[in-house]
C-alpha cells in the first residue's frame, strides 16, 4: 500500500496519545468495496484530538508529522492525512470494529457508518463507493436512514436500485 507509512504512523501516533480514531475515506471503501484509486489517508478522530496533538509537538515529530499543523496532518513523505469533520466523529469513532492492514490491527470506520459519512459528502466517488460497498457488504437499511438526511436517504435508495438492477 503506497500510503502504509503515513497511515501507520498516524495509527501508532493516536494510540500513543490516546485519541480515538478509525481509519476513513477511499481506503476504508476500498476495505469494504472494490479497489480504486484514492489521494490520500483519511481518519475520523475523537473531538479533542486536535487540543492533544497542540500540547505534543514532540510525538508529532516522532512519529513524522509537523506539528505546527493539527487540523489536518502533514507526514513528512509529503502524503496529508486529512481528518473528516463530523457532528458524529465520537459515535463513529465508539463503533469503529478492527481491521488488519499493513501488517497490523487499525480501526476502520463501520461500513453502515461510511456510507452514511460518504453520502452527508455527497461527492461523485462518494456514490461510487457506496455503490461499490452496496454490492459488497449486507447493509442494514434502516441503520443508514438514521444517520442521514431525507434528500441523502433518497440518494442511497438511487443508488441501491441501480447496484440491485446491476448485479442481476
Amino acid at each position: 500500500m503506497p500510503y502504509s507509512a503515513p497511515l501507520l504512523d498516524a495509527v501508532a501516533m493516536f494510540e500513543r496519545l490516546g485519541i480515538g480514531y478509525a481509519l476513513a475515506g477511499g481506503i476504508a471503501a476500498m476495505y469494504y468495496g472494490q479497489a480504486r484509486f484514492t489521494e490520500g489517508v483519511e481518519f475520523v478522530t475523537a473531538a479533542d484530538r486536535q487540543e492533544v496533538l497542540e500540547r505534543n509537538p514532540g510525538v508529532m515529530r516522532e512519529f513524522h508529522f509537523d506539528p505546527s499543523c493539527t487540523w489536518k496532518l502533514y507526514h513528512q513523505s509529503g502524503t496529508e492525512v486529512d481528518i473528516w469533520k463530523d457532528e458524529y466523529a465520537d459515535e463513529v469513532v465508539g463503533r469503529a470494529p478492527t481491521a488488519r492492514m499493513s501488517g497490523r490491527e487499525v480501526r476502520i470506520v463501520e461500513a453502515h457508518d461510511l456510507v452514511a459519512m460518504k453520502l452527508r459528502a455527497g461527492r461523485m466517488k462518494d456514490e461510487y463507493d457506496v455503490f461499490e460497498i452496496i454490492r459488497h457488504v449486507h447493509l442494514d437499511e434502516d441503520l443508514i436512514e438514521r444517520y442521514v438526511t431525507p434528500e441523502q436517504w433518497a440518494t442511497f435508495r438511487r443508488i441501491a436500485e441501480r447496484a440491485e438492477k446491476e448485479g442481476k
